[in-house]
């Protein structure tokens, strides 16, 4: 996976390596940010502050490989 912070905005854009194909994506958030709370995940999923390709997904989405990601920073 490539993560390409953006410096102005606080927004990470993530590219989708092909071995995390067929995750979904409220797994694979609770694997990369480890010490978030499955809550505060769950909360940002359903608020649509994490994307796909331009588009909100569900927590059931499951990552396709070369899909681009983007998640806004966390706040507490």
């Amino acid at each position: 996976m490539t993560n390409t912070p953006s410096q102005t905005s606080g927004v990470q854009m993530l590219e989708v390596a092909p071995e995390l194909a067929g995750q979904r994506i409220d797994n694979f958030l609770r694997t990369q940010l480890r010490g978030v709370p499955k809550t505060l995940i769950y909360r940002i999923l359903r608020k649509g502050e994490v994307r796909v390709n331009k588009g909100r997904v569900k927590p059931e989405y499951k990552l396709q490989a070369g899909l681009f990601s983007t998640m806004s920073a966390l706040s507490s």
